[in-house]
């Protein structure tokens, strides 16, 4: 659900995606964009975040525009493993994976003035305080940030952790320079190869190519952002040819566009970076037996079919996108309670005396949706389910702020961030309800692992943890959605996180 976005997004993950789609097809041919002579694009975005400031707010309607096109982190993480220099050049990392040191690439910011290792820490120490906790957390085994010389940053840890490692190619390792972090909210200034020349709330973003840039010049010189709230509004401007792409186009509108032939007439793309997953939500108060039952009666294909879209969607009972290692689509091994109604039914029996409140949204289509399909199976099952459709400006007070939790049943779509639901004492507990020592403890073991391997076989435990317990339960994981003027050539699956390199595009 992109207007959740304040929650703590994933750490950034190792392998964060990179490979160019560039071989588009499919498309129907079509008159060229007025704007292709020129290099200049026209985007749309969903949503306004009513603030650039990528340091205080965890917004999905900054990170798709700000990081990688403004301001980059110190490396960039590729699909394939790899790892390209960002404003560091080139960096050491000691064989206890302890020390990190990184040489300061020799250029400026946009407005000229030179990148310096004062900023470099500055950058990473206000990031380290950040009040979005997944930014925080990729600095909570570093105890020291120094300078070495002036072209030197070295970064010590307290124990290795993947989380800090990953977070320098993420949002935790973006570069700022310190003189003007107070017009971070209006005018953020960075290394990247664009400049943003103006931003109008509730209006436009408006970017052009930042003559100071170190790298390869992009060959898109002007883009143009447009905040279309209205999802409807911004196909018909697509097809209109009054804009060049919709990179984000929610669930809601999956049906629509096939409906209409969008897919058809554009190039249509998905990437997961910008999914997310749907999931039940079952209170941890609830008997874990019956957290179990009512798990059975949740058929995935149906919740799949109801968007009318299985090319945007995978069913899956890992709390996870597929780029991550430890994802595994639906399947015998991965699923502890599969869809069973015969049993849930014979299980209901035990527990029709149980009054269960689903709070569901009234007033949010992709979540409104599988409540209409979840509930009336649960209570024809036998379960003693009341439905509670509530609008989001009372679910967020209720449900997000609720202490304790308000709620027996509820279904929600977010990042796949498994921090989340880390949580050692039950008084730290949230709204997901879930807290898990064993959780919790498998999370901190997997990210102090040395290698790679370690990392995924520790996930891979933590995963199976969640998964047994019947509170977080995956339905299905969202893919993002985009089209293309077919024209436009050189989408990226996002980098960093989730933003879209305006760079990359090309006529």
């Amino acid at each position: 659900m992109q207007l959740k976005r304040t929650f703590a997004r994933s750490l950034g993950g190792i392998a964060a995606a990179a490979i160019m789609l560039a071989a588009f097809g499919g498309a129907e041919a079509m008159a060229a964009s007025p704007r292709a002579a020129e290099n200049k694009v026209v985007l749309i975005a969903r949503q306004d975040p009513g603030t650039l400031d990528y340091v205080t707010s965890g917004l999905t309607a900054v990170r798709l525009w700000i990081p990688a096109n403004v301001v980059e982190p110190l490396v960039y993480f590729n699909k394939d493993g790899s790892v390209d220099p960002g404003v560091a050049e080139s960096w050491t990392i000691s064989d206890d994976k302890l020390t990190y040191e990184f040489k300061i690439r020799k250029t400026n910011f946009s407005d000229g003035t030179p990148v310096t290792v004062e900023d470099v820490i500055y950058s990473l120490n206000t990031m380290k305080t950040s009040p979005v906790s997944d930014y925080a957390a990729a600095y909570n085994a570093v105890s020291a940030i120094e300078k070495v010389d002036d072209s030197t940053v070295k970064v010590t840890l307290s124990r290795p952790s993947q989380a800090f490692w990953a977070g320098m190619g993420g949002l935790p390792g973006l570069i700022q320079p310190e003189h003007a972090a107070a017009d971070r909210a209006t005018k953020p200034i960075g290394t990247g190869p664009y400049v943003l020349k103006s931003y109008t709330t509730n209006s436009s973003f408006e970017f052009e190519a930042n003559p100071n840039y170190w790298g390869e010049k992009p060959s898109i010189t002007s883009a143009t952002v447009r905040v279309v709230t209205d999802g409807t509004a911004g196909l018909n401007a697509l097809e209109a040819g009054e804009v060049d792409a919709v990179p984000v186009i929610t669930i809601d509108l999956w049906e629509q566009l096939t409906n209409r032939g969008l897919d058809k007439k554009f190039t249509l793309v998905t990437y997961p970076q910008i999914g997310e997953p749907t999931y039940a939500v079952f209170n941890q108060k609830l008997d874990p037996e019956l957290r179990k039952a009512l798990a059975m009666t949740l058929d995935r294909q149906a919740f799949n079919d109801a968007y009318g879209a299985s090319w945007g969607a995978e069913n899956t009972c890992t709390f996870a996108l597929p780029n991550r290692p430890w994802y595994e689509p639906e399947n015998a091994e991965s699923c502890p309670y599969p869809y069973d109604y015969e049993k849930a039914t014979a299980e209901a029996a035990k527990f029709a005396s149980t009054p269960l409140e689903y709070a569901s949204l009234s007033d949010v289509p992709d979540l409104s949706l599988p409540a209409d399909i979840m509930i009336p199976v649960m209570q024809g099952a036998g379960f003693n389910v009341t439905r509670n459709a509530i609008d989001l400006a009372r679910y967020s007070q209720l449900i997000f702020q609720g202490r304790p939790p308000q709620f027996d049943i509820t279904v929600m779509s977010g990042p796949d961030d498994p921090a989340q639901w880390a949580c050692p004492s039950p008084d730290k507990a949230g709204w997901s309800t879930y807290c898990s020592q064993p959780y919790t403890d498998a999370l901190a073991a997997a990210d102090s692992a040395p290698t790679q391997d370690e990392y995924l076989a520790k996930m891979k435990e933590a995963a199976k943890i969640l998964r047994d317990d019947a509170v977080i339960v995956p339905l299905i994981a969202k893919k993002g959605v985009g089209l293309f003027d077919p024209e436009l050539k050189g989408f990226l699956e996002p980098r960093v996180l989730v933003a879209i390199e305006l760079a990359k595009l090309h006529w």
